[in-house]
């Protein structure tokens, strides 16, 4: 008697064991979402035009220049009023050996209100490279009116440096001449004087 009550025991036991994990399988399933039910993963515009261009930079540094470049006109095309945005689309473009691109990347930049020198300074040296003159000279000549000192030096140092690539050699001589004269110290001016010198057989 005593074993069939003892193994009546070990059924119930068994038997409510196997109903609380039912009953825990149940509670599980009702707790899962459904595969109908619309999933967290979608992200507003805001944050997808970060994600893009976080995605953009780690190209550029990666220097996959080619992969960045749809990533940032697309990015152009969804704000046009990021100046960043035309920056790294410029770079990609000189990475990719299109300066004439990059150059009309850094003439939109230059229209923009809030660029900087550094932005001018970028596209002079690519009008340079490209033998756009005029375009360069043009902005260096409006830094001759600034405040700033180093910019006046940099300007004529860069006007002196324009002329020697069109081998106008006296012009040249004449911006170095004038940088020297604010600054007799100024390693780059002496250092073109020289050049000029010995390209003229002085």
């Amino acid at each position: 008697m005593k074993r069939i009550l003892s193994l009546f025991v070990v059924s119930v036991s068994l038997l409510s064991g196997a109903c609380t994990v039912t009953e825990t399988k149940s509670s599980a399933s009702m707790t899962s979402p459904s595969p109908d039910s619309p999933l967290a993963t979608q992200v507003d515009p805001q944050g997808q035009y970060k994600l893009l261009l976080d995605l953009a930079v780690m190209e550029l540094k990666q220097k996959r220049y080619q992969q960045a470049e749809p990533m940032l006109q697309k990015l152009r095309k969804l704000s046009r009023s990021d100046i960043q945005v035309y920056r790294m689309l410029a770079q990609a473009y000189e990475g990719q050996q299109k300066q004439h691109l990059a150059l009309l990347a850094w003439q939109q930049i230059s229209q923009f209100e809030d660029h900087t020198i550094d932005d001018e300074s970028e596209y002079a040296r690519l009008a340079l490279i490209e033998d756009q003159y005029q375009i360069a000279e043009h902005i260096y000549q409006q830094w001759l009116d600034s405040e700033n000192v180093n910019h006046r030096l940099s300007a004529l140092n860069n006007l002196g440096f324009s002329c020697l690539l069109q081998k106008d050699f006296p012009r040249a001589r004449q911006y170095f001449q004038q940088a020297l004269k604010i600054d007799p110290l100024n390693s780059k001016a002496l250092n073109n004087l020289i050049l000029v010198d010995a390209l003229t057989g002085r």
